[in-house]
């Protein structure tokens, strides 16, 4: 077991056939901090009570050398994120690889069905590197550059496509749209979320919102159900008994739109400036706050972090 704030987590290592051994030295204290990270979106993780299965594999599936070449959630039952691993890797570079953030960030939203995909796993994007910035994994530079090279990626990905025809087109045909294309509608609703409400707000409260009221969900949610749920638990405006929606409006804008969502403006008002491998911030910029608050380091996350990575 990893306890992490209100939740406990169940660790489990399939062991036998051949398999590596997985030192638990490295694997307790990189799940215990990495599950932390993602507390940190609204202070609690996700589900109080989520297995996590590590099955040590060598570095045969997946990215290059990575640490974690492989990861995904499952939800038949209880909630289950599994991580095939590479035993082989020490404790520094686990925690600096971003797939279990990802894995983990999933449970912040219901099973969304196929044709939705694209929005599950694109504010999964958007939050490893907003997380990992928050923990201080990353510095802020290494964040956004991160999410600007991503939504990139993203746009220059099957550009005849919509969101939604690349979803249902599937990864292998449309993988950087599938996954960027969520993460810029993520980016935007934050964005605006903390615009409109001087930073009351943010995509952050509304997920805890949702966490409480409907998570873990034990059905298939459309993407549409899934925002406009979203766009339900945004506080009222002053004065008036409604809120003015965000996510679905970006829906509408963006889900059967060929192309790629315009985030360019959205990173000149955050003061973002990158050209080529050079990213620089201007604290001139109007929202030059809501750019540090997105990705504001937590003091006593990163200093437990690098306790951990001089061990």
């Amino acid at each position: 077991s990893v306890e992490i704030s209100d939740a406990r987590l169940e660790v489990v290592i399939p062991t036998g056939n051949g398999r590596p051994a997985l030192d638990a030295n490295v694997l307790l204290p990189w799940i215990e901090a990495t599950a932390s990270d993602v507390s940190l979106a609204y202070g609690r993780f996700p589900n109080a009570s989520a297995f996590v299965i590590v099955v040590p594999s060598g570095n045969r599936r997946g990215r290059g050398n990575s640490p974690v070449p492989f990861g995904r959630v499952i939800r038949d039952g209880r909630e289950s994120v599994e991580l095939f691993v590479d035993a082989t890797k020490p404790l520094s570079e686990f925690l600096d690889d971003w797939t279990a953030t990802h894995e983990f960030s999933h449970l912040m939203v219901p099973y969304l069905n196929s044709d939705s995909r694209w929005i599950s796993e694109g504010l999964a994007q958007y939050y490893q590197n907003v997380l990992l910035a928050r923990s201080g994994a990353y510095d802020q530079a290494r964040a956004w550059k991160n999410i600007h090279n991503g939504l990139e990626r993203g746009r220059q990905s099957q550009p005849s496509m919509s969101p939604n025809e690349a979803a249902r087109q599937g990864v292998r045909s449309a993988r950087m749209k599938v996954y960027w294309s969520g993460a810029a509608l993520a980016l935007m609703a934050d964005v605006t979320l903390r615009e409109r409400s001087d930073g009351v707000e943010s995509l952050d409260s509304v997920l805890d919102k949702l966490q409480i009221c409907c998570l873990p969900s034990e059905r298939s949610w459309s993407g549409p159900e899934f925002l406009r749920k979203l766009d339900s638990l945004i506080e009222p405006s002053p004065g008036t008994q409604t809120a003015k929606p965000v996510f679905m409006p970006l829906y509408d804008r963006y889900a059967d739109t060929a192309g790629f969502p315009d985030f360019s403006e959205y990173f000149a008002s955050l003061g973002v400036e990158i050209e080529g491998s050079t990213i620089r911030f201007s604290d001139d910029a109007p929202l030059t706050a809501v750019r540090e608050h997105i990705t504001r380091m937590d003091t006593d996350a990163a200093q437990w972090r690098r306790r951990l990575t001089d061990q």
